[in-house]
């Protein structure tokens, strides 16, 4: 997630306004089997969540009657727009003075259908999406190419200078793989494989010279992670080829060459790596900062310790279970302080918002993603000290 990113929701959040805020979260994912009917899943719910937005509305008449208003556009913005706009899934920010009037659409579904009517827009589900999203090298490797596709929020496209050959020596634009030509068949044993042992030489130097090509590169684009998509081991190969500081990027290597894979097909074929990437990553961080707990060192588990960490500037990196149930008024005086001053509807969100607020890093995961959350109340926390 890149600072633009983090300055944009830290703006909406902090936005100034008038009146109640409408958040509205779609899961629009055409692929998604509640969506295939002529009424499809995401406007049931979206309708259903509007009607419920109304009838919770405070403020008597007066108050219902802007809840009415605000829901009604919503519902107008959100079916009028196009499938291609809809996207994966889109998040809509609407009150009633249009101080805050924020459409957003994404390539990586929300968790689930959400609305909710409050003193201020509600974000943890796109800081979800976003964390899922992070900026993510995709490297295709064949015996004779090496391909760099930058993917980030479920989009994914060519470099301008993507592919690094092994005749050239250097990135070039990507007009297709290369092929191999035909080997001449009548070689002699000894003559073959000196050629062999030439190619080998030959391949090595690729691999080494392409390796700091994709460092730098990763280097320049403030690549987040990087997963590697090659034949046997020619990935790993590749993996030890790269610098200490990049290789920890290496979020996995896949048995698969891709190289003449368009992005759309290569992104979509490694799409269930990209998710188990993610998943893996925030399992560290929450089994680290629970080890960090039990050794007394710097870690936080509950709601509580966290928001008192968060209020303190101490979270390095929060991981929340979003769907926890907690309540304000069963956490400390000065946990519930710092939530009341934060004017938010839930626990899960004053975390999110506090995070954001004071650059921590923020994952959400269910308890079955991330087992570590069912042993601290759904909340973990890495600290800085």
């Amino acid at each position: 997630m890149n600072s633009n990113q983090i300055a944009e929701l830290r703006e909406l959040i902090d936005r100034e306004s008038e009146g109640p805020v409408l958040s509205a979260f779609c899961r629009t994912d055409p692929r998604d089997p509640a969506n295939k009917g002529e009424a499809p899943g995401w406007l049931v719910a979206l309708k259903n969540g509007l009607r419920a937005a109304v009838g919770s509305a405070g403020g008597g008449h007066a108050g219902e009657e802007t809840a009415r208003r605000l829901c009604g556009e919503a519902e107008r913005r959100l079916t009028e727009i196009s499938a291609a706009e809809r996207g994966r899934s889109v998040a809509l920010f609407l009150n009633a003075d249009r101080s805050i009037d924020a459409l957003h659409t994404f390539q990586i579904p929300v968790r689930d259908d959400f609305v909710c009517l409050d003193g201020g827009p509600v974000i943890w589900p796109m800081m979800d999406v976003l964390d899922r999203g992070r900026r993510t090298g995709l490297v295709l490797i064949s015996h004779e190419q090496v391909r760099l596709l930058e993917w980030r929020d479920g989009h994914v496209e060519e470099l301008e200078t993507s592919t690094f050959d092994l005749e050239v020596g250097d990135w070039r634009e990507y007009r297709g793989a290369a092929r191999g030509g035909q080997g001449r068949g009548q070689q002699s044993v000894s003559h073959t494989r000196a050629y062999e042992d030439r190619v080998d030489v030959w391949r090595s130097r690729f691999v080494k010279a392409a390796g700091k090509a994709v460092a730098e590169s990763a280097g320049d684009l403030e690549l987040e992670r990087l997963l590697i998509a090659a034949d046997n081991e020619l990935g790993r190969e590749f993996v030890d080829s790269l610098p200490p500081g990049v290789r920890e990027l290496v979020a996995d290597v896949v048995p698969n060459n891709l190289i003449d894979l368009s992005p759309a097909e290569a992104a979509q074929h490694l799409d269930p790596y990209l998710r188990e990437a993610w998943r893996l990553r925030v399992n560290r961080v929450a089994d680290d900062a629970l080890e960090r707990i039990r050794a007394g060192s710097r870690g936080a588990g509950g709601a509580d310790e966290a928001v008192i960490a968060l209020t303190e500037g101490r979270v390095e990196h929060l991981v929340v279970d979003p769907y926890i149930e907690e309540k304000a008024e069963t956490l400390s005086d000065g946990a519930r302080r710092a939530i009341e001053d934060a004017g938010e509807p839930s626990v899960q969100e004053a975390l999110v918002e506090l995070a954001i607020r004071t650059d921590a890093q923020v994952s959400s995961a269910s308890v079955d993603e991330v087992p570590a959350l069912a042993q601290s109340g759904g909340v973990l926390a890495l600290l800085r000290y």
